[in-house]
């Protein structure tokens, strides 16, 4: 699955939503870390992640070659603001309707439309 948006946050400034790659995997966790230490409302702490660079680009990979999962990144200024993803429940015929969803963005930006911006009416 393919997405590449340009939006116009509310502070002005453009942010470009796009898959994320497997060259964007230190930039990505660089963000994993940073957002999951801003807030208590995610999944787990910094201290709790055990993927290193090579596990997250192998991850964003994974993610742009799939049929029914992805990984979309935020960037301001060339700096990844934002993670969104979607990732399957799993592969039986019972739960491939399920999904998980996720998304982070730096505590400097929340409030800007960022979490709203790939809503479809």
């Amino acid at each position: 699955m393919k997405y590449n948006k340009i939006i116009k946050l509310k502070n002005g400034m453009e942010c470009c939503l796009r898959n994320a790659t497997e060259n964007d995997g230190q930039l990505v966790l660089d963000n994993f870390n940073l957002t999951h230490a801003q807030t208590d409302y995610l999944l787990s702490y910094p201290n709790e992640n055990n993927f290193d660079v090579t596990q997250e680009s192998q991850f964003l990979k994974e993610k742009t070659d799939s049929e029914n999962e992805i990984e979309i990144i935020a960037i301001v200024d060339g700096t990844v603001i934002g993670t969104a993803g979607i990732e399957a429940v799993g592969t039986k015929y019972k739960v491939r309707h399920r999904a998980e969803f996720g998304i982070s963005v730096l505590k400097e930006f929340w409030g800007l439309g960022i979490g709203r911006a790939g809503r479809v009416y």
